[in-house]
């Protein structure tokens, strides 16, 4: 496997405790993000780069969002992010993204614990399915022959069914 560097909001327990499980693999390296707040330059060359945050109502932490904005890394690599929770998922990997890609760097593996659910993949075996999938690329070629033979139409109606239980997923962890 390829070397792989996360960056990882120290703040929250639900962070710390995911990259825990990613330090016991060979070639992951794990950097706590505010170790680089008063830093100009962080080089992470020569690997793929992964960002491990909680959304603060869909907004990246600011010790992420500055590693983003100062960060010297491949730009052929494909990277990854991983939101552990928090409200408003979706618009902190949006804003996320468009940082990255405002700095030339292409995020193609995105995770959220929503997803983690969907596909059932339990918490101790998600960093693995992880790893592999940024090996392989299985999940991402799954999802092309899932919506390959669709029409137009049926796509929508399955990406609108999609939204739907993402909605109900989230009304019922806020009750929890």
């Amino acid at each position: 496997m390829e070397k792989l560097i996360i960056f990882y909001d120290d703040t929250k327990a639900g962070c710390c405790r995911c990259v825990s499980r990613f330090e016991t693999y060979e070639n992951v390296e794990c950097r706590k993000a505010s170790d680089y707040k008063d830093k100009t330059l962080i080089f992470a060359t020569g690997a793929k780069v992964g960002f491990v945050f909680e959304s603060e109502n869909g907004k990246v932490p600011y010790a992420i969002s500055h590693i983003i904005w100062r960060m010297v890394g491949d730009k052929k690599e494909e990277h990854m992010l991983l939101v552990t929770g928090g409200s408003r998922e979706f618009r902190a990997i949006r804003s996320a993204t468009k940082d990255m890609e405002k700095r030339g760097y292409h995020v193609r593996y995105i995770y959220t614990r929503y997803m983690l659910e969907k596909y059932k993949v339990k918490e101790e075996d998600a960093i693995e399915w992880m790893l592999t999938d940024i090996q392989t690329g299985q999940i991402r070629n799954d999802i092309k022959e899932k919506y390959a033979g669709m029409t137009k139409k049926e796509a929508r109606k399955e990406l609108l069914r999609e939204l739907r239980a993402y909605g109900r997923f989230r009304r019922k962890s806020r009750k929890k």
